[in-house]
C-alpha cells in the first residue's frame, strides 16, 4: 500500500506540474503576426557614378519589430517608366503586410517630380548599363539595412525591365540577390522592337539590328539584351510566361524558351549558371531545371492560361514561393537567422506544450485507473 501511495503522489505531482507549465508554454508559443503594421519611407541611394536615386521602401515598422529581419523584394516596372510609384501598389503593400520589405526606385533620369515620384539625378539610359548599375546600388543598399535579411533578397521585373534585372545580376553575379522573377521579359532587340511579330517599332530611337545593322545600333542593343547576361546569374531564376504574351501576342515563346535555356546549367542541357530554373510556378507543375526545344511544341512547358493580366497578383504568389526556397521563414526573423527565429521558437514551444499536455493527461489517466480499479 505504501508503494501504491507513493506512485499516486508522483502521478498527482506530475499532473500539477504539467498544468502549471501550460500557461507559460502557451505564452511562449505566440504566433508570428498574421499581418504587420507597415510604413512607407523615402530615401536617396547613391549610384556608382555618384548620382542620387529616388527610392521608396514599404516595410514593417522597425520600431514595432525590433531585432527582426525580413525578406526583401526589389520591383522593376516594365517599359522605361518610373519605378517609385510601385510603392503605392496595393498588392506590394499586401506583400509588406505579410512580412516583406519592398523596394521601388527611379533609375537615373526618371520621375515626374510629383510627390512619391521624385526625379532621380542623371539622364535617361533606356535600361542600359547605367540603369543596371543603379539596380546594383539599390540591392547593396537594401542588403545593408538592419531589418533586411540579406540572404533573402529577390528581384522582380516586368517586361522590358528584365534588361535592368538580368543585366545587373549577370554583370555582377556576386550581388546578394537570391532569386529573379521575370514577367514575360523581351530578351533581344528583335523582340523588344516587335520585329518578329511584324510590327517593328523604334524603342528609345532604335530599330532592330535586322533593319539597322550599324555598329552603333548593335552596340546600343548589346547593353540591353537580357539573354546576353542571364547566363552568368548564379541564383534562382523563374520565368513567368502566359499562353498569350502581353506584348507579342498568342503563341510567341522564343523569348521565354531562350531565356530559360540560357539560364539553366549545362548539366541539364542549358548554357547558364543558375542554381535553379523553372518556367512558371509550382502550381503548373513544370519541371525544375528543364530546357526546351523551340521547334518542338509538343515538349513545351505549361503556360499560364490566357494572359498574365487574367491572373492579378500571380507575380506576388511566385515571389512568396521563391522567397520560401531560401530556407528561412518568410516574415520577421530574429538576429541571427538560426534556431532563434520566431517561427522556430513557435515550433519548439508547441512541441513542449504538447509534451506537457500528454504528460498531464497520462498522469491523470494512470491515477484514475488506480483509483477506480
Amino acid at each position: 500500500m505504501a508503494q501504491v501511495g507513493s506512485k499516486r503522489a508522483e502521478a498527482i505531482r506530475a499532473l500539477v506540474l504539467g498544468l502549471i507549465a501550460l500557461p507559460t508554454l502557451i505564452a511562449i508559443a505566440a504566433p508570428t503576426p498574421a499581418t504587420y503594421t507597415i510604413q512607407v519611407i523615402e530615401t536617396w541611394v547613391t549610384a556608382p557614378n555618384g548620382n542620387h536615386l529616388y527610392t521608396r521602401i514599404v516595410q514593417p515598422v522597425p520600431a514595432l519589430y525590433p531585432g527582426q529581419r525580413f525578406p526583401g523584394l526589389i520591383a522593376i516596372p516594365g517599359g522605361t517608366g518610373a519605378g517609385a510609384p510601385l510603392a503605392d501598389n496595393p498588392r506590394y503593400r499586401d506583400l509588406a503586410d505579410d512580412g516583406f520589405i519592398v523596394v521601388a526606385f527611379n533609375p537615373e533620369g526618371r520621375g515626374s517630380g510629383a510627390p512619391g515620384n521624385l526625379k532621380s539625378e542623371g539622364t535617361e539610359d533606356c535600361n542600359g548599363f547605367l540603369h543596371q548599375d543603379d539596380l546594383k546600388a539599390v540591392i547593396e543598399y537594401a542588403a545593408a539595412q538592419p531589418n533586411v535579411n540579406a540572404a533573402n533578397i529577390g528581384v522582380e521585373t516586368s517586361s522590358f525591365g528584365i534588361a535592368i534585372g538580368a543585366g545587373a545580376l549577370g554583370r555582377y553575379p556576386s550581388l546578394p540577390a537570391a532569386y529573379l522573377v521575370d514577367q514575360e521579359g523581351p530578351h533581344d532587340n528583335r523582340v523588344i522592337t516587335f520585329y518578329d511579330v511584324g510590327r517593328e517599332t523604334a524603342v528609345c530611337g532604335h530599330l532592330s539590328t535586322v533593319t539597322d545593322p550599324s555598329s552603333e545600333n548593335a552596340a546600343f542593343w548589346a547593353e540591353r539584351e537580357a539573354v546576353r547576361y542571364i547566363g552568368a546569374y548564379p541564383g534562382r531564376y523563374l520565368r513567368m510566361q502566359a499562353a498569350i504574351d502581353h506584348a507579342q501576342g498568342p503563341g510567341y515563346f522564343r523569348h521565354a524558351i531562350e531565356m530559360i535555356n540560357a539560364a539553366t546549367k549545362p548539366e541539364y542541357g542549358g548554357s547558364g549558371s543558375a542554381s535553379w530554373t523553372r518556367m512558371n510556378g509550382s502550381d503548373l507543375g513544370n519541371a525544375v531545371n528543364a530546357v526546351y526545344a523551340l521547334g518542338d511544341p509538343g515538349q513545351y512547358p505549361t503556360w499560364v492560361p490566357g494572359r498574365l493580366s487574367d491572373h492579378p497578383g500571380l507575380n506576388l504568389t511566385y515571389d512568396r514561393e521563391m522567397a520560401a526556397f531560401i530556407g528561412v521563414p518568410v516574415g520577421g526573423t530574429a538576429q541571427p537567422p538560426d534556431g532563434s527565429d520566431s517561427s522556430s521558437r513557435n515550433h519548439i514551444a508547441q512541441a513542449a506544450l504538447a509534451a506537457a499536455v500528454l504528460l498531464a493527461l497520462s498522469a491523470g489517466a494512470w491515477y484514475a485507473r488506480r483509483r477506480f480499479s
